[in-house]
C-alpha cells in the first residue's frame, strides 16, 4: 500500500534567541477535487505549491524550506517563487532527493498584510496507486513559532497513463526520396487505455506512403489506416492493456512518407497527436523526429546508440549504450533523449549518465518496462573539433516471447536550439531462445 508521511515542521533553534516571527505553513496539490486531494494519473506530473506566511510581529530570518517527497515521487523542477521575502542566499534542488530551497528573511506583517513565501514546483507521481501525503520541514536560524496546516494529498488514482514519442529511423533525406518514421505509444498505468488512436501531422512537402509494420500487445477495436498521400495520416483504434508484470501495453506502428522533389532544405520535424477514452487525456507532441534535408541551420548534433553484447536470450538482459555527440561551437540545450526498443524489449534500469565522462542526473526518470524511455533535460557543452559527449547506460529486459533474429534499436533526441541527428545500432542485437 502507499507510504503516508506525517507533516513535519522542524524549527532550528540558534543560541537559545526566540524569534516574535509566527509563520503559518500551507500547501496544496494543482487540481485538488472536492475531497481535497489531487487525482492524478500513474507517472504523470502533479503540481505543490508551498505557501508560508508571517503573521507575527518580527521578521523569520535563515529560512530554510525542504520538501520531502512521498515514496515514489520524483522532483521535476520549479515553477514559480513568489511572495515578498528577502532572499539572503541561494541554495537550490538538486538532480537528487528531496528538492530544498533557502534562504529567506520573511518581513513581519504590515498594515494588516501578512508577509509570504510561495513555492510552486513539479513532481513525477509514481505508478502505484494509493493516497500519498506530502511533508514539509521549515527551518529557522532562530526558534520560531511555527502553525502547520494540512498537508497536500495526491491520489494516484488505477487509470491508464500514456506516453507517445515518434522517432525517425534516419535523421536526413532527400528530396525526393522517402522517411521511415516509429510511433510508440506506451500504457505504464493500472488500467486499460480504451479506444486509443494516432495521428501524425507531416512537414509540408512529406506525404504518407505506406505503413510498414503495426506490433504490440494491444488489441484492435476499430480499424482505420491512412489513405495514400495523406498529409495527416490517422490510424486507430486499440486498446493497451495496463502494466503486468513489469511491462507496459505497448503500440508501435512503422510507416514511410514521401519527400517530394520540391521541399527546401531544411530541419522538418513532425507532430503527433493521441487521443483515447474518458481516461485518457489527449496529447498533442509537435518538434519530433526531426529530419534534415539537405543542409541544417542548427547546432549539429548526432547520436549513436550500441548494444554492448551481439546475443541476448529470452528473459535475459541487453545492456544499451546511447552517445551524444555535439561538434558544435554552440552548447545545445535542453536535450531530450528518446530510445525507440525493439519489439520484445522493455526498459530495466539506467546503470550511468555522464557528460564529458562527469556523471549528470536526469529529470525524466523512465518507467520500468516502458518500450521507450527517455532521459533529460540535459545541456551539453560546446564540443568543437575534439567533441562533447552525453553518455547514457542502460539495460533492457528480453521477453519470455521476444521474436527471435536481430532487432534494430533506434535512438532520437530533441533539443531548444540543435539540430539532433538520431539513428540506430549498426549491429543490432540478436534474440536467442532462453
Amino acid at each position: 500500500m502507499p507510504a503516508v508521511a506525517v507533516l513535519a515542521i522542524a524549527p532550528l533553534a540558534s543560541c537559545g534567541t526566540v524569534s516574535s516571527a509566527h509563520l503559518v505553513v500551507n500547501q496544496t496539490a494543482d487540481g485538488a477535487s472536492s475531497d481535497h486531494r489531487s487525482h492524478v494519473a500513474p507517472g504523470t506530473l502533479v503540481g505543490i505549491t508551498i505557501s508560508i506566511a508571517n503573521t507575527g510581529s518580527g521578521p523569520a530570518r535563515g529560512v530554510t524550506v525542504a520538501d520531502v517527497l512521498p515514496a515514489g515521487f520524483h522532483y521535476y523542477e520549479l515553477t514559480t517563487m513568489g511572495g515578498d521575502s528577502i532572499r539572503t542566499q541561494i541554495d537550490d534542488p538538486g538532480a537528487l532527493g528531496g528538492p530544498r530551497w533557502g534562504t529567506w528573511t520573511i518581513p513581519a506583517g504590515s498594515s494588516g498584510k501578512e508577509s509570504t513565501l510561495v513555492i510552486s514546483f513539479k513532481a513525477q507521481a509514481p505508478l502505484k496507486p494509493g493516497d500519498y501525503q506530502n511533508t514539509v520541514n521549515v527551518l529557522t536560524a532562530a526558534a520560531t513559532s511555527i502553525e502547520a496546516g494540512p498537508p497536500a494529498v495526491v491520489t494516484v488514482d488505477p487509470r491508464p497513463s500514456i506516453t507517445v514519442t515518434t522517432a525517425a529511423t534516419s535523421s536526413t533525406a532527400v528530396s525526393g526520396g522517402a522517411v521511415t518514421y516509429v510511433v510508440s505509444v506506451s500504457n505504464v498505468g493500472s488500467a486499460v487505455a480504451h479506444g486509443i488512436a494516432v495521428s501524425i501531422s507531416l512537414p509540408p512537402g512529406f506525404l504518407y506512403q505506406t505503413t510498414s509494420g503495426v506490433d504490440g500487445n494491444g488489441s484492435r477495436v476499430q480499424s482505420i489506416d491512412p489513405p495514400s498521400s495523406s498529409l495527416l495520416p490517422l490510424w486507430a483504434a486499440w486498446d493497451l492493456p495496463a502494466m503486468q508484470n513489469g511491462a507496459a501495453g505497448l503500440l508501435r506502428i512503422t510507416f514511410q512518407a514521401r519527400v517530394l522533389p520540391a521541399v527546401a532544405a531544411g530541419l522538418y520535424t513532425v507532430t503527433t497527436g493521441l487521443t483515447g477514452g474518458q481516461d485518457v487525456p489527449a496529447q498533442t507532441i509537435g518538434n519530433a523526429a526531426p529530419v534534415a534535408v539537405g543542409k541544417g541551420t542548427t547546432v549539429p548534433v548526432t547520436t549513436r546508440v550500441a548494444a554492448q553484447s551481439a546475443f541476448a536470450p529470452q528473459n535475459g538482459r541487453v545492456t544499451y549504450v546511447i552517445t551524444v555527440e555535439n561538434d558544435s561551437t554552440d552548447a545545445a540545450g535542453n536535450v531530450t533523449i528518446t530510445d525507440t526498443l525493439p519489439p520484445g524489449l522493455t526498459y530495466a534500469a539506467t546503470s550511468s549518465i555522464s557528460v564529458n565522462g562527469r556523471a549528470t542526473a536526469s529529470r525524466l526518470s523512465p518507467a520500468t518496462g516502458t518500450g521507450t524511455p527517455q532521459w533529460g533535460p540535459f545541456a551539453i557543452p560546446a564540443g568543437g573539433y575534439a567533441g562533447s559527449t552525453l553518455v547514457i547506460v542502460f539495460t533492457a529486459q528480453v521477453s519470455g516471447s521476444a521474436p527471435l533474429g536481430a532487432h534494430a534499436d533506434v535512438v532520437s533526441g530533441t533539443s531548444s536550439n540543435a539540430q539532433i541527428t538520431g539513428g540506430s545500432d549498426q549491429t543490432p542485437v540478436i534474440v536467442t531462445a532462453g
